[in-house]
């Protein structure tokens, strides 16, 4: 059972008052506060971790205002340094204090600690520091030296409000006090079962250390966004890409430097011959060694496939650097269904005999501003998947075209294989693929998740296995200007 709070254990008095409105002001608000945790303390009510959030803001805004104020008084009016110094002090501790807890993940020992925080500074700082302060100004303004000023509070005696206030302050904190150490001894037992824990996890982090610190040298350079997740199959499919067509122009250069180096030792036997330094016979004879007609055949080959290699290398370089960065897409205002129709016709030939095709548009579709053949390629990936997914069997594809509000709706299933949670995670990964090595590279449906983004839409997949699977294309709807508009 909780204790009733009961009154707020300070009420404002005269002896809180330094005679300075601006201080005794922030000071009041001070003495609310005060009160308001004394109350929620008693109460065994602790601070949630917005309203805790609130009050470090307020306390930030207090020292804020209220210490700049102060600071630039005592400097109008000229107080000796000893004082400035040691009250800066004090204001920079509160400061360093305040941030402190708003640092802290621990909202429950962030909430004692600001219970004892405040009170203490309420009594020791406010009822003996500030009140110090009033004091030699009043001084210096009837004439007194700052030195003087100074030294002559210096013996000043403590106020006997002051004390009543500290002895009041000291049965706070020891209520807080007491529900402290209640929760410490209810907690001795978990953080011995933690201590004992961790010390099991560190013994197998320290295992792990060295292989993490080098994973992650390689995934700080793979991971592209979200989408870099699955770094292994990303490096493998890049290798497989990158490594055929260098294989093929590696082999073709190498050809070329050996043609090159025939081509050269005539083309010097020539000179020779011309200058009478080699017989004909001899030139003849070298020129027989070499099959001209063979590398005039080759050469264009050659240099064809070479520069075939080199655009393939280009062109998975351009499909990651567009995954990472998509820009925008110009727009044209196209019709969805016309531009589905047009992937159908195109796809028709990919697809197995005995695949049904159905349609299903709503009608009085509006007109989107698309790219249509970046979007049109997006749709031809979906339709060409859809037919993979039926691994030649007889089936359907359905294209359905509808609006809801804010959107179009773009959905395009099959009956076929279905995939997998771990397949489905990773169908817009660049380079995955489930087809054998050689039969696919990986980047339509890649391709397609960029060029939906690049239209400021979304692509989903719903798929269970041997149950087909959905890919849902929504983009947002934009009103068309009106005639002559902008």
């Amino acid at each position: 059972m909780s204790t009733p709070a009961g009154p707020a254990p300070f009420a404002w008095a005269a002896y809180f008052e330094t005679g300075l409105d601006d201080v005794d002001a922030q000071h009041h608000k001070l003495v609310d506060l005060v009160n308001m945790l004394a109350s929620r303390a008693m109460g065994g009510e602790g601070l949630k971790p917005a309203e805790l959030e609130r009050i470090l803001d307020a306390l930030a805004r207090y020292a804020q205002h209220h210490f700049s104020a102060e600071e630039a008084l005592m400097q109008q009016v000229g107080l000796d340094p000893r004082h400035l110094q040691s009250h800066g002090r004090s204001h920079q501790e509160f400061i360093t204090q305040v941030e402190d807890m708003r640092r802290s993940t621990d909202p429950a020992r962030v909430t004692s600690v600001l219970y004892g925080f405040v009170t203490s500074w309420l009594s020791f700082h406010i009822l003996d520091t500030d009140r110090s302060m009033a004091r030699q100004i009043r001084a210096i303004q009837s004439g007194q030296s700052p030195a003087a000023a100074y030294e002559l509070d210096a013996g000043v005696n403590p106020d006997p409000a002051n004390q009543a206030l500290v002895q009041a302050v000291r049965r706070l904190l020891g209520v807080l006090g007491e529900r402290n150490r209640e929760l410490v001894r209810l907690n001795a037992g978990l953080e011995q079962r933690i201590a004992a824990r961790t010390l099991a996890l560190n013994e197998t982090n320290q295992e792990l250390r060295q292989t993490l610190g080098r994973l992650q040298e390689t995934q700080a350079r793979l991971l592209e966004a979200d989408k870099m997740a699955a770094v292994g199959q990303l490096a493998a499919g890049i290798a497989h890409e990158i490594n055929n067509p260098l294989g093929f122009v590696a082999s073709n250069l190498s050809a070329l430097g050996g043609y090159a180096g025939q081509l050269l030792d005539l083309a010097g036997d020539s000179d020779r011959l011309v200058q009478g330094e080699m017989p004909r016979s001899a030139w003849q004879s070298a020129r027989a060694r070499i099959d001209l007609n063979y590398i005039r055949d080759e050469l264009p080959t050659l240099l064809a496939e070479s520069e075939k290699g080199v655009d393939r290398v280009g062109e998975v370089v351009r499909a990651l650097s567009e995954f990472a960065n998509p820009s925008p897409a110009t727009g044209i205002w196209s019709g969805i269904p016309e531009l589905m129709d047009q992937a159908i016709r195109e796809t028709a030939e990919a697809r197995p005999v005995g695949v049904d095709v159905v349609r299903e548009y709503a009608p009085d579709l509006p007109l989107l501003p698309v790219n249509p053949t970046l979007l049109g390629s997006a749709f031809r990936a979906l339709l060409e998947n859809a037919a993979l997914a039926l691994e030649g069997k007889p089936g359907a594809i359905t294209a359905c075209l509808e609006q809801r509000p804010g959107e179009l709706r773009i959905e395009v299933r099959d009956t076929g294989c279905g995939m997998d949670e771990a397949v489905r995670s990773r169908v817009f990964d660049p380079f995955f693929t489930t087809r054998p090595v050689g039969q696919g590279r990986g980047l339509g449906l890649s391709a397609t998740y960029r060029i939906v983004r690049q239209h400021g839409g979304r692509i989903d997949v719903v798929s269970t296995p041997g149950m087909g699977s959905a890919f849902i294309i929504t983009l947002p709807l934009v009103d068309m200007p009106a005639e002559g508009g902008p």
